[in-house]
C-alpha cells in the first residue's frame, strides 16, 4: 500500500519487476512515433523536389536519398552514445531531451529545405543550401527516432501492455500515412505535377503542424516515467558506458542480431515504395492517381483491425516472436497473389465509390480486379502491419535482455545500433528504384502523370512494391528461428533486473 514517504513514481510499480502506466499515456506517447513517420514521409517524396528544383537527374536524386540515409545511419551511434551518457539529474530525462532536440531540428531544417530552396537563384547555391540543411535534418531525425526506443523501455515492461505500444502506434501511423497519401494525391492533382513548388510548401505545413502536436503530447505522456528508476539497473552506482560497448552488444546480443536482419530487410522493401513507384502503379498502370488516396484509406482501416487482433491476441498470449512468424508467412502468401492479380487482370478497372476508374468511367459497381486486389491488400496489409508494428516492443524486450546480461541499461545505444545497421541496408532502396527506372529509359526524369503506360513500368512497379517485401518476409521467418526471447524467457529477464534494482 502506498505511503506518504513513497516516491510518487512507485504507484506505477506492480511487483516482480513489472511496471506500467495508464493506457492514455501509451496512446499519447505514440505521438512521437507518428511524428517520426510524418517527417520520414517528407523524404519519401523528396526525389521529385530534387529533380525539379535542386537540379538533380533521376539517378542522382534517388542516390541522394540513399546517401542521406547512410549519413543518418552514421549519426545514430554517436547520438545514441551521447544520449546514454546523459545523466538524468535535471528536469529533462533522456526521452524528453530527445523529443525537444529532434522536434526543433526537424521543424526548422525541413522548413528551410522545402520552403526556401526553390526561392533561391538557380545554380550551385540550391544544391549546396539543400545539402547542408538536410544533413542537420537527419541529426534531428535521429534524436526523435531514439526517443521512441528510450521511451518504450521506461514507459512499461508489462508483457500485457507492451503489445499495446505497437497496436496504438501502428494505428496512428497507418491512418496518418493513408491520410497523407490522400493529401499527396490531392495536391498533385491540384498543382498538376509532383514537381510543383506549391505542393511542397503546403505539404510541409501540414506535416510540421501535426508532427509538432504529436511531439508535445508525447512529452506530456512520458514525463512521470522518464526518470532514472525506470531506465537504470542502479540509481546509485551507474555502470560506466563506453563506446566499445557497441561491439560487445553487437557480438553477444543474439536477439538484437535477429531483429537487425528482420528490420533491415523489411525497411529495404518499405523504402522502395517511393512516391514514384506508387504513382506508376496507380497513376499510370491503374490510370487514376487520385484514387490511390481513397484506396489506401479503405484498405488501411480493415488492415488495422487485423493487425490489432493479430498483435493483441497472438502477441499477448503466445508472445511477440509468434506474432512475427504468423505475420511474415501471411505477407509471403498475400503478396504473391497480389503480383498475379496485377499481371493477369485489368488494373484500369480499379474502382471505388466517388472515384472514376482508369478508363474515366464513373463508379458503377466493384470490378473483379477491385474485389480481388482489395481482399489480398487488406489481408496482406494486416499481416504486414503485424510484422512492422511488433518491432518496437520487441526492441524494448531486447533492451531489457541487454540490461539483464550486462547490468547496463543502454536503450540509446541498443536502439541506434539497431537503426544504424537497418539504415545501412535499407538506404539503398531509393537508389535501387532509380536504377530500375534508368534501366527502362527514365534516366533524366521520373515517370509523371502524363507518362504513357508500358509493360516495363508495370514490371518495375510490381517488383519494388511487392517483390522486395516478399523477400523481406522470408528473411523474417528465418531469423525468428534464432530469436529466443519467449514469454518465459522475458519473465526471467524482468526478475533479474528487479533483483539488480533491489540491491542497488
Amino acid at each position: 500500500m502506498e505511503t506518504e514517504n513513497q516516491p510518487k513514481y512507485m504507484k506505477y510499480v506492480k511487483g516482480n519487476g513489472i511496471h506500467n502506466v495508464p493506457v492514455w499515456r501509451i496512446i499519447g506517447f505514440s505521438g512521437a512515433n507518428m511524428a517520426v513517420n510524418l517527417y520520414m514521409g517528407l523524404t519519401m517524396i523528396m526525389s521529385y523536389y530534387l529533380n525539379g528544383y535542386v537540379g538533380m537527374a533521376v539517378f542522382l536524386a534517388s542516390s541522394f536519398t540513399t546517401i542521406m540515409r547512410l549519413w543518418d545511419g552514421i549519426t545514430d551511434p554517436i547520438v545514441g552514445f551521447v544520449v546514454d551518457r546523459f545523466r538524468e539529474t535535471s528536469k529533462f530525462g533522456k526521452t524528453r531531451l530527445c523529443l525537444i532536440c529532434g522536434g526543433i531540428l526537424l521543424f526548422v531544417n525541413s522548413f528551410l529545405m522545402f520552403n526556401v530552396t526553390d526561392r533561391l537563384p538557380e545554380g550551385p547555391i540550391r544544391p549546396v543550401f539543400f545539402i547542408i540543411f538536410t544533413l542537420i535534418y537527419y541529426i534531428g531525425y535521429t534524436f526523435l527516432n531514439i526517443s521512441n526506443h528510450v521511451g518504450n523501455v521506461c514507459l512499461t515492461n508489462d508483457p500485457k501492455q507492451r503489445p499495446i505500444l505497437s497496436i496504438v502506434g501502428t494505428i496512428f501511423v497507418r491512418i496518418m500515412r493513408a491520410l497523407m497519401q490522400m493529401v499527396t494525391a490531392a495536391l498533385a492533382v491540384k498543382y498538376g505535377s509532383m514537381r510543383a513548388a506549391g505542393l511542397y510548401h503546403e505539404y510541409w505545413l501540414i506535416v510540421a503542424a501535426i508532427a509538432t502536436v504529436g511531439i508535445v503530447i508525447a512529452y506530456i505522456s512520458i514525463a512521470p516515467k522518464d526518470i532514472a528508476y525506470f531506465s537504470e539497473t542502479s540509481t546509485k552506482d551507474k555502470p560506466d558506458i563506453r563506446f566499445s560497448d557497441y561491439f560487445d552488444v553487437l557480438t553477444h546480443n543474439r536477439p538484437l542480431q535477429m531483429m537487425i536482419i528482420t528490420r533491415a530487410t523489411d525497411m529495404l522493401a518499405s523504402t522502395c515504395k517511393t512516391a514514384a513507384i506508387t504513382l506508376v502503379l496507380y497513376g499510370i498502370v491503374a490510370g487514376n492517381y487520385k484514387l490511390s488516396g481513397g484506396w489506401t484509406m479503405y484498405t488501411t482501416v480493415i488492415g488495422l483491425i487485423m493487425m490489432t487482433l493479430g498483435v493483441g491476441a497472438i502477441g499477448a498470449k503466445l508472445g511477440l516472436k509468434k506474432a512475427m512468424q504468423v505475420g511474415s508467412w501471411g505477407v509471403i502468401v498475400m503478396d504473391a497473389i497480389a503480383v498475379a492479380i496485377w499481371f493477369f487482370m485489368d488494373p484500369k478497372t480499379l474502382s471505388l465509390p466517388g472515384f472514376a476508374n482508369g478508363y474515366g468511367q464513373d463508379f458503377s459497381g466493384f470490378s473483379a480486379f477491385t474485389i480481388a486486389l482489395f481482399l489480398v491488400t487488406v489481408i496482406g496489409g494486416g499481416f504486414q502491419m503485424i510484422t512492422s508494428s511488433i518491432i518496437p516492443p520487441m526492441i524494448a524486450d531486447v533492451n531489457d535482455y541487454e540490461a539483464s546480461r550486462t547490468g547496463k541499461y543502454i536503450p540509446g545505444m541498443v536502439g541506434t545500433l539497431f537503426s544504424f545497421l537497418d539504415k545501412m541496408i535499407s538506404a539503398f532502396g531509393p537508389m535501387l528504384v532509380g536504377v530500375g527506372f534508368a534501366c527502362i529509359g527514365f534516366a533524366d526524369k521520373f515517370p509523371d502523370l502524363k507518362t504513357p503506360y508500358s509493360f516495363e513500368l508495370l514490371v518495375v512497379a510490381v517488383v519494388f512494391y511487392y517483390g522486395l517485401e516478399i523477400i523481406g518476409a522470408i528473411f523474417n521467418v528465418i531469423s525468428m528461428k534464432f530469436y529466443d526471447l519467449t514469454p518465459d524467457k522475458m519473465k526471467e529477464v524482468e526478475a533479474k533486473i528487479n533483483e539488480m534494482r533491489t540491491k542497488n
